[in-house]
């Protein structure tokens, strides 16, 4: 039996199936919780979801091989209304969001935000451990001792208070010491 060689075509496929598969590994936690609503709904598994959307959205295919755009990357799916954020502020120990709850009363104003920090090159990814919800207008995610000179992709989810329903993730961009 002979052995067959992959195509260019499939060697680019793989390439970005490993660099997908790569970005989302320190997520996955997040992913798995974000993406469980619409995985039940489609009979999927979440990490499938979400590695699915990033291959078709955000890799992009540059001269070195494919690379994961980022901004494009969703880390939940769902249809739980968003925030408006009009203010991010990093400090030397932690990085605060201010968001405008003007609509709280409207929506369910005791929904839960996660802030996730990802740090790509080093692959590890951090979120608030303090609960903070719609109404507060605000999200803390204080700075482990040993990481704060690195930069982050940051990541704004929300889901309901039971955590069974989540919005589509935001990506605020990144923030640098």
């Amino acid at each position: 039996m002979t052995k067959r060689t992959a195509s260019p075509a499939q060697l680019r496929v793989r390439a970005a199936f490993k660099v997908g598969q790569a970005f989302l590994v320190p997520l996955n936690g997040l992913i798995r919780k974000g993406y469980a609503e619409t995985a039940k709904r489609k009979r999927s598994l979440p990490a499938g979801l979400a590695l699915g959307y990033t291959l078709q959205v955000a890799i992009k295919h540059e001269a070195e091989g494919p690379v994961v755009d980022p901004s494009l990357v969703r880390l939940s799916d769902g249809a739980l209304p968003g925030v408006s954020v009009p203010e991010l502020r990093r400090y030397a120990d932690r990085i605060e969001l201010i968001h405008d709850n003007g609509n709280a009363g409207l929506l369910t104003a005791d929904d839960r935000l996660t802030l996730c920090a990802y740090q790509v090159e080093k692959g590890y990814a951090f979120v608030n451990e303090q609960i903070w919800q719609r109404r507060e207008g605000k999200v803390i995610v204080p700075i482990p001792e040993g990481f704060r000179e690195d930069g982050f992709h940051l990541y704004l989810l929300l889901c309901n208070r039971k955590g069974t329903k989540y919005s589509r993730s935001n990506y605020l961009g990144y923030s640098t010491k």
